[in-house]
This record gives structure tokens, sequence and C-alpha cells, in this order.
């Protein structure tokens, strides 16, 4: 089976009043009861599903912040993934990394572990920026560690940014961007900031201590950084990404395609083409699960055909591409996909070109969930929830 494996290593040196991922503080981190806790559960994986998820053709490590390891637990913990698993035939080997703590050490370990793309946490290149995100890096030492990181030996580079985040100037922008541009980084990851419900910075934008910029500002800032990046070659491939020929994500384009994907690691999810679920999000309860040789997934979720085509057509409007009308409206009445081809002749937010195809344009990779959320309602359908 053709399928991508992501492991979450949960632990960060400093936790982002943004973040709603599963993740603890290094000062509480168990490192080595997590290895411990990772090989278990794939021995009871692999009891209880075979061989299907002995060959990955991605490899993906995130967090939390998987090198906020000390170098010796992260050597070990690569040395692992190449024992437990059959790497020949991977084609990408992604590790997330934040700019504090990335030193030589570390990058040479990953480096020879088999590493071969790094996906940085910069988020932005202006103070206030950082600041307002709680980011403990600098400017500075965000591009010392792509410097580091191209030393080592890694050319297929990702960058993180976020837009429409308090402090952050239109200026600000755009000189970040070119400083990224000039260093040559071939890939890019842009978001809009979410006040993710019970985060802090949610519940400091909810007393008013903290002012953030409206729609029509997000919405220009948006517009600014795509003019900036497809105009230096960048191809705007997915509502959150772009890339210079050939540096695509491989790994998330397999769960943008619904390719099968396995989570290891508190809170992952997973999908062997059929089914959904995900793992134990509580780290204590995940190692107690696992440590009582009981697999620790749950909400395990099998999808009828209607709902596997709702979730391609989702996923579809937020890549470039868009969909293939045979392949993922074959299963909805003609009725509907008349509608829906009446619909993107009408507006600017879907483009029914070339033909036998619904492509997203710029506007409409902006408005995904949205634009799913209107298309859905032409036929009184409600759009599945993304779940990778």
């Amino acid at each position: 089976m053709e399928y991508g494996l992501y492991i979450h290593l949960p632990y960060c040196r400093s936790i982002c009043p943004y973040c709603d991922f599963v993740k603890a503080p290094l000062h509480h981190a168990e490192p080595e009861r997590l290895l411990s806790a990772l090989r278990r559960e794939w021995e009871l994986a692999r009891a209880a599903d075979g061989e299907a998820w002995s060959r990955p053709r991605t490899v993906y490590v995130g967090g939390g912040t998987p090198t906020a390891l000390e170098p010796p637990t992260l050597a070990r913990f690569l040395t692992w993934i190449g024992e437990a698993w059959d790497l020949s035939r991977v084609r990408e080997f992604t590790v997330e990394a934040n700019p504090e703590g990335l030193d030589p050490q570390k990058l040479s370990i990953l480096f020879e572990g088999g590493v071969d793309r790094l996906s940085l946490g910069i988020q932005s290149l202006e103070a206030p920026a950082l600041r307002a995100l709680g980011r403990i890096h600098t400017a500075e030492s965000a591009l010392h560690a792509v410097t580091l990181a191209r030393r080592a030996g890694f050319r297929n580079l990702s960058v993180d940014l976020m837009y429409g985040v308090p402090g952050e100037t239109r200026d600000g922008l755009r000189a970040g961007l070119q400083q990224l541009i000039a260093l040559g980084i071939p890939h890019i990851s842009a978001y809009p900031l979410q006040l993710e419900e019970g985060t802090p910075l949610h519940s400091k934008a909810a007393r008013g201590a903290l002012a953030v910029p409206g729609e029509t500002e997000v919405i220009g800032r948006y517009e600014e950084l795509l003019g900036i990046l497809t105009g230096a070659g960048y191809h705007h491939y997915e509502v959150s990404n772009f890339a210079l020929p050939r540096f695509r994500s491989r790994h998330n384009e397999g769960y943008w395609t619904r390719r099968p994907y396995l989570g290891m690691g508190p809170g992952a999810h997973s999908f062997d083409g059929r089914a959904r679920w995900r793992n134990e999000e509580s780290i204590p309860r995940y190692f107690e699960r696992v440590e009582s040789a009981e697999l620790p997934r749950e909400d395990r979720r099998e999808l009828s055909g209607a709902e596997a085509s709702e979730e391609a057509i989702f996923l579809g409007l937020r890549r470039s591409r868009g969909l293939r009308v045979s392949r993922h409206l074959a299963a909805f009445p003609a009725a509907e996909v008349a509608a829906w081809r009446l619909w993107a002749q009408e507006g600017d937010a879907v483009a029914a070109s070339p033909p036998g195809r619904l492509r997203p344009t710029d506007q409409g990779l902006f408005l995904a969930q949205d634009l799913a959320s209107e298309l859905f309602a032409r036929t009184d359908r409600r759009e599945p929830q993304a779940r990778t």
C-alpha cells in the first residue's frame, strides 16, 4: 500500500499562545518514555494490521518541535525509524524544526539520519509580530537557521509563515518575503492567523486585550503575498502552499488526494483508504494505553461512498488543480453536476476549465472552506469536516 507515515513528537521549548495542537512544554518531557511508547505502538499496529504499513512513500515528523529533543535522543529516534520501517521507497522525509535550538550538531544528525526536507517554523520576520505570536526566536536567528541548514546539506527547505498577525505591516511582510525569495527557499506555506478557542491568544482577543487585523486587511495581506510569490516563480498549488518547480510537499499532497496515511504518537490521525481514526490526545493517557498493550486508537469511522466523494470534492477545492468531473463527481446525480457547472460559469471563485474540471481561482482558493459550503448548499448537502 502506498501511504504516508506521520509521527508526532509533542514537546516544545516554549508553548505558542495560538497553538491548539497536542503539545507539552519541554520541562515536562519524558523523551525516553515517548520513544518506548512509539516502539510499542508500532508493535501493536503491526499485530493489528499486518504488514500493510511496512513501506511508506513519505515520512513526516511533526509536533510539537521534534528538534527540541537532545541530540542523542534525536539520533536514536531516527535510527529506530530506519530499523522499524522499510524506507527503500521513501520519496520525501520531512522533519519540522524551529529556529531556536537548531544547531550544526542536530542538523548533521538529521541529514545523516535520512531526512531530506526541513520545515522551518519561522512565522514572521517582524519583531512585533513575533512578540504577538509568543515566538522566542528573532528574525536574525531565523535567517541564521536557514544558513545553517544549507551548510548541513539541506536543499529542500520549507518555511511556515503567518499573516494577519497583530504587529505585522505591509512593508514588513513584503520585505520578509523578498528575503526568503533571495535565499532561494523552494517552498513557503502561508497561513492566516486563526484564533482557536481555548488558546491564550483567543482569550486575549476575546477580552479586548489584543487588536486583531480585520477581514479586509487579512485579504489584502493574502493578495500581497500571492502577487509577490507567484511573481517570483512560485506555484500556488494549494490554499496555503507555494512551491518552486519540483518542490511541492509530497507528503501533504497525499492528504489532499486522499492517499492512506498512518499517524503515530499522541493525537495523530490516520486513514487507510476506507476509514479514519485518531490516537488518544492526552499524552499521559496515550502512555498508559500503549504501556497496557492497548492500541491508542479511537473514533474510527468508516466512510460511505457518498461521504468519500464529498470529502474528495472538499479537498479538491483546496488545490489549484481542482476536480476532475468524471472522477470526483460521477457519484452525484447529473442534475447536481450540471448545477455546479453553471455555478462555476456564473461566478469568479471557480473556473470550469480546462474542460472536464472544476478548478478554484486564486480568489476561490482563499475562500476554499466557504466555497465548499456554497457548493454543497446548492443541493442542500453539507461539506465534510477536514480531518487532515
